[in-house]
């Protein structure tokens, strides 16, 4: 087993433990949930090397045992799911190979309403690329990396008697790879920050302090530090006006070649309108700029979006955000779009993987940029669906997601679209029938344009109390500018999930 990876899964074991151990008097003071399982897949696909070049049929077996574990007692929580996935036959190759695959979330209350911490931790097979996208490791490792993610932050919310109330926090973070030949840095960030407000004895004058900054250090290229502080002071003009003066620093530093980021100090001065709790408009003026409306004209619906025109901090210049959401007995609706300066090591950070019966434990996220130290920008806009009946639920997708790395100058932009249907025709027996399209274009260097559609079918049985089998048929054609990444896939699989 990868050091790296023993590592990670001893440290958010260990997590897991203190979490729950730490303070509690005795025995009784927990509940735990674990939950063993065994799942067993015979696979089979007619082109396995994902290549039109070199079509290869081939059977694959798969044997995963698992745990789920959910512990939990008065002050804190547990989640934990492993899989060690073992394959045969994996891209025809006629060998066995293993693979760690891990989720764990864990919070713990160590001082009543004041002192806290957060720790999760991760281990899951990524793409290394998206010009060479795979769903699964059955296809092979050639193009995937495997992924470890590990983070705690303890943090202390301090109150002042109706004075002023807060947060301090610390975080420590680390993303190792292993396998593959990819750019991504082993790193280590460690960040701090600071908020304070005034509390609920003020109401006419109001304040607020906040202080961020991280550092990421990478093994393999330059270190990158964010940094931004902020100060606010407000004072209410009676029940529906206020007037607000706030001032600041930016300080970031990362390898760049275009002029998105500006250090320095900025400044707004600006008021609120908020004649009701379903309207508010906020504009501020200065060297940072900014208009925010927010409507919510009934309970189901609620929508924000800001403008700002800013000549310091990240994505200077004019950006956009909005949220609406808007819910029924039965549907539920979603719409967003954010423009944000990240890393690929903070989006691995921030992902779940899972765990599905049909088609086992799923990493590789198709939506993420090639593995690189790269800061870059990224504009996100989001747009689901959800509907529930008695016995179905369907559930659809559009997205655009478009990045320009500071450094190389790359364009990357991701559009997409999928859908859902979930159908429990019988008390024992149901469907999933999933449909998928995604175009991925870049520009610069290796320019290339990929279209790719996904399309599957599974039928789930209830066999026993605690044994489901399932039968299922999935479908990929990728078409690419580039011959090497064209491909036509069709799969059977045959599935056994037991639970113990």
């Amino acid at each position: 087993m990868n050091y790296q990876i023993t590592r990670h899964i001893f440290f958010l074991l260990l997590t897991a433990y203190l979490t729950l151990c730490q303070g509690s008097a005795s025995a009784s003071a927990l509940n735990w949930i674990i939950q063993p399982r065994l799942d067993i897949r015979e696979i089979y696909s007619d082109n396995i090397t994902l290549s039109d070049n070199e079509t290869k049929s081939a059977f694959v077996t798969e044997f995963t045992p698992g745990v789920s574990l959910n512990g939990t007692s008065a002050r804190g929580n547990v989640d934990l799911n492993y899989n060690l996935q073992g394959l045969y036959n994996a891209q025809g190759r006629a060998e066995v190979d293993l693979y760690n695959q891990l989720q764990m979330n864990a919070d713990y209350e160590f001082v009543d309403n004041r002192f806290f911490a957060d720790s999760s931790a991760s281990v899951s097979q990524q793409n290394i690329s998206n010009r060479r996208i795979e769903n699964d490791n059955i296809s092979g490792t050639a193009d995937n990396s495997t992924i470890s993610t590990f983070s705690i932050s303890p943090y202390w919310t301090p109150h002042f008697e109706g004075i002023a109330d807060g947060e301090i926090r610390l975080t420590y973070d680390t993303v190792s790879s292993s396998g593959g030949n990819n750019a991504l840095s082993d790193t280590n960030s460690f960040s701090q920050s600071v908020f304070l407000q005034s509390g609920h004895n003020l109401s006419l004058l109001s304040w607020s302090l906040s202080f961020n900054n991280s550092k990421r250090f990478n093994s393999q290229s330059e270190d990158i530090s964010f940094q931004d502080s902020l100060a606010e002071i407000r004072y209410a003009l009676g029940r529906e006006y206020s007037i607000f003066a706030r001032g600041g620093h930016s300080n970031n530093s990362f390898a760049s070649n275009s002029n998105s980021n500006n250090n320095g100090f900025f400044y707004t001065f600006g008021g609120q309108w908020e004649p009701s709790n379903r309207f508010r408009i906020e504009a501020g003026y200065g060297n940072n700029k900014f208009v925010t409306i927010e409507i919510s004209p009934f309970n189901r619906l609620h929508w924000i979006s800001t403008y700002s025109l800013n000549d310091v901090g990240l994505n200077t210049g004019s950006t956009w955000s909005s949220q609406l959401d808007y819910t029924t007995r039965r549907s539920s609706w979603s719409l967003g779009y954010s423009e944000t300066t990240t890393t690929t090591q903070q989006l691995l950070l921030d992902q779940q993987v899972s765990n599905t019966s049909n088609t086992g434990f799923t990493g590789n996220n198709t939506t993420l940029p090639t593995l690189t130290d790269e800061v870059f920008t990224t504009q996100n806009a989001d747009i689901s669906f959800s509907f529930k009946t008695g016995k179905s639920t369907i559930n659809s997708r559009l997205f655009k997601i478009y990045r320009t790395f500071e450094l190389s100058g790359n364009d990357e932009e991701v559009t997409g679209a999928s859908g859902s249907w979930d159908w429990e025709f019988t008390r024992r027996t149901s469907s999933n029938l999933r449909l998928g399209w995604q175009k991925t274009e870049s520009a610069g260097l290796n320019s290339f344009t990929d279209n790719r559609f996904d399309a599957s079918i599974f039928i789930t049985r209830r066999i026993l109390k605690r044994l489901d089998g399932s039968l299922g048929y999935s479908y990929i054609n990728q078409d690419s500018t580039s011959n090497f990444n064209s491909y036509t896939e069709n799969r059977i699989t045959a599935n056994l999930s037991l639970q113990f």
